[in-house]
């Protein structure tokens, strides 16, 4: 599942869900529906997190 690769880099970084979405300027709560695969993220945000996490834009979300 590719919301745990997410998790995976985020925690790897030693990143919180917080610190992430200060990062990336969505909410916490967005950082955890994207990871928890209730939420897909729109392109450009995908494009934030994959960046800051050093992963694929294809290994944020669903």
């Amino acid at each position: 599942m590719k919301s745990r690769i997410m998790k995976s880099a985020r925690m790897l970084k030693g990143l919180s869900q917080h610190g992430l979405a200060e990062r990336v300027g969505c909410s916490e709560a967005a950082i955890s529906r994207i990871e928890t695969g209730r939420a897909t993220p729109e392109q450009d945000l995908k494009e934030r997190i994959a960046q800051e996490l050093e992963i694929k834009t294809w290994e944020v979300g669903l």
